[in-house]
């Protein structure tokens, strides 16, 4: 009776160790089976953090889904890394609405006074590399007048307004040339103040199709394009 009881004993404790040692070995090779995958994952949130903005950008601001706005690669990049890069790209898309409203009712006035009315206007926008901005206004026309008639009118019209624009940038340099010298600091440097450059471009198109076909054939050279960027 003695011995068969010291035996079940035993018997009972190989079990428990074999049990536990046996569980062990499971959670180590389940450990060796998740460790891939979970560096997998780690290493896919650094690199979407360009994706993930972009997206972001296309949710929450109205400007960027119909596509008319193109980011460079490397500026979106340092936007992604860089706060204060990402606030001046945002203040930028949240004006587009307003400017591009601006846009089309100034034009719609001048060709107005020229016996002509707006059919179509649509803007494009391309943010450089360094942060410069260009834009480029497609628009068509109806009016009694004929195209080189028309054209010759605005293109007399906008060299005056460049002629006084020169005139105003002129006064402007001086008064900011003469506020940089009173606020040059006392070792002689001069603080820097970085404004995002935007030029504008007018493209008359004789109709909505033409000035379509156009805008398609614009592209920014290092675009970020979320399914075929190769520049991130």
């Amino acid at each position: 009776m003695a011995i068969t009881g010291i035996g079940n004993n035993y018997n009972n404790v190989y079990e428990s160790t074999y049990a536990a040692q046996k569980k062990e070995a499971a959670k180590e090779a389940g450990t060796k089976d998740t460790a891939p995958a979970q560096a997998e994952n780690t290493k896919k949130v650094g690199t979407d953090n360009v994706s993930n903005y972009y997206s972001y950008l296309q949710k929450n601001y109205d400007c960027m889904p119909n596509e008319n706005v193109s980011i460079s690669s490397a500026y979106l990049k340092k936007c992604s890394g860089s706060s204060a890069k990402a606030k001046e790209l945002e203040d930028f898309l949240k004006k587009i609405p307003e400017l591009e409203k601006q846009g089309y009712e100034q034009l719609s006035a001048q060709n107005k006074a020229l016996g002509g009315t707006v059919t179509y206007y649509q803007q494009t926008w391309m943010i450089n590399k360094d942060g410069s901005i260009q834009s480029t206004v497609y628009s068509v026309t109806e009016t009694d007048m004929t195209n080189a008639e028309r054209m010759k009118k605005n293109m007399d019209e906008r060299l005056e307004k460049q002629k006084e624009k020169k005139e105003d940038e002129e006064k402007i340099n001086e008064t900011k040339e003469e506020k940089a010298k009173q606020t040059e600091k006392p070792n002689g440097d001069m603080e820097e103040i970085s404004v995002p450059e935007l030029s504008v471009k007018y493209v008359e198109a004789g109709s909505e199709l033409e000035a379509k076909a156009m805008m398609q054939k614009e592209r920014l050279e290092d675009a970020y394009y979320p399914k075929f960027d190769v520049n991130v």
